[in-house]
């Protein structure tokens, strides 16, 4: 495996596991199986690997959703299924998946502009495959960059309480993405449809 890969890989399983407070420089090399000194020689301080870790994270659910619209599904599946796939990253432990789920910019204050910037530029992606499937009168026509905030708040609102393992955890992980798909396609199916 290629160094920066590994390092992108200990730093997720680090961050998601102690948070980024606990997680050090140190750490983070040693779980990697590098030096210390090739750590800094791919990333120079911890906020870095952080971003990275992120940018990493946002980037393979944006490539999981487009091959979905790109698969000739109808709405109502791609909904349904881009859902599964967020679900599934946080409740099966995915490193990545409960990292971008996660609403960090409030508890790293001097990371807040960066994060905000991805997930920015993440939201803008989804915003483009909303525009297009309104072009092609899929859905309804409304604000695609509201649009995409509205859908990733819903989600990523039920699957923070996802992680937890209780009851009610659980229940959210069976009835979740069903329900959250359908939620979102009766807010977007075209006016022709019905109300």
């Amino acid at each position: 495996m290629p160094v920066e890969a590994a390092i992108l890989r200990a730093g997720a399983r680090l961050f998601a596991g102690h948070g980024y407070h606990e997680t050090g420089m140190r750490a983070i090399a040693a779980a990697a199986g590098v030096s210390i000194g090739a750590l800094y020689h791919y990333f120079p301080s911890k906020e870095a690997v952080f971003l990275a870790v992120l940018r990493r994270g946002y980037a393979q659910r944006l490539e999981e959703a487009q091959a979905l619209w790109r698969g000739g599904l109808a709405v109502p599946e791609v909904l349904r299924r881009v859902v599964e796939l967020h679900f599934a990253s946080v409740a099966e432990g995915e490193e990545l998946g409960r990292l971008v789920s996660r609403p960090w910019h409030g508890e790293l204050p001097a990371l807040r502009t960066q994060i905000l910037a991805l997930r920015e530029e993440y939201a803008r992606c989804i915003a483009g495959l909303l525009s297009q499937a309104m072009t092609r009168g899929e859905i309804r026509p409304a604000h695609p960059l509201l649009t995409a905030y509205a859908l990733l708040g819903l989600v990523e609102a039920v699957t923070a309480r996802v992680v937890a393992r209780d009851d009610v955890a659980r229940e959210l992980r069976r009835e979740g993405p069903r329900e959250l798909a359908e939620l979102a396609w009766r807010a977007l199916r075209p006016e022709k449809e019905g109300s």
